[in-house]
């Protein structure tokens, strides 16, 4: 990890809401892409059977970069839309 990456490892109550934690960061990122606002990329990952915990991340981090590709490209197409209705 580098940059501004970071990694969430949760258990209990926390990871019982995970889902609901995405669902506010992908409505975020859905109101910034309308308001030319910051988005956060993210990409998550459950253990399951895996063979150690590196598998886990690497499937959360190229969820994470496809998602950061995704909402790259969607801001691009709102910011052609919004120079064409200038």
């Amino acid at each position: 990890m580098g940059g501004d990456e970071f990694a969430v490892i949760t258990q209990g109550d926390d990871y019982d809401f995970i889902m609901d934690r995405i669902d506010a960061m992908r409505d975020h990122n859905e109101e910034a892409v309308r308001t030319g606002g910051i988005v956060i990329a993210c990409g998550m990952a459950i253990f399951d059977n895996d063979p150690d915990v590196a598998s886990v991340y690497e499937r959360a981090d190229q969820l994470m970069y496809g998602n950061k590709d995704f909402l790259k490209s969607r801001k691009s197409k709102e910011a052609d839309s919004d120079r064409e209705q200038e």
